[in-house]
């Protein structure tokens, strides 16, 4: 008996809901509602000042996250996040451990994979579009 291929839009939905719901629940959101405490010692990249890296970070963090998720944009939307994660591992945490930078290598690969692979036919961009 022949084994069934594996389906690779059920394996790109998987991975566009947990990973970009997880991103968004776990650290876009907990940024939005800390903005008044955050927006003061944010650390921005190569001398952004908090004030413009806090909403960047949020707007991949958050709403990319939750288009990728809904399968909307899926490729676009997940290059804000690609970005905000290697900055997160080779500028904000580039003097630490890999063991410190595991949670953004991990969610940056992630998100390379949800770019390569594309919403798949289970989201919006199949629905709105036919891509």
């Amino acid at each position: 008996m022949a084994s069934k291929p594996l389906n690779i839009d059920l394996a790109a939905l998987t991975l566009r809901v947990v990973m970009g719901a997880y991103m968004a629940y776990a650290h876009g959101w907990p940024k939005l509602m800390k903005w008044d405490v955050l927006i003061e010692k944010f650390s921005g990249p190569f001398g952004m000042p908090p004030a413009m890296a806090l909403p960047l970070t949020i707007f991949a963090e958050l709403f990319c996250s939750l288009l990728i998720v809904a399968g909307l944009f899926t490729r676009l939307a997940s290059i804000p996040v690609i970005i905000c994660m290697a900055v997160a591992a080779f500028y904000a945490h580039a003097g630490d451990g890999l063991a410190d930078r595991e949670g953004s290598l991990t969610y940056m690969a992630a998100f390379i994979a949800i770019f390569l692979l594309g919403s798949g036919k289970y989201s919006l961009d199949k629905t709105f579009f036919k891509r």
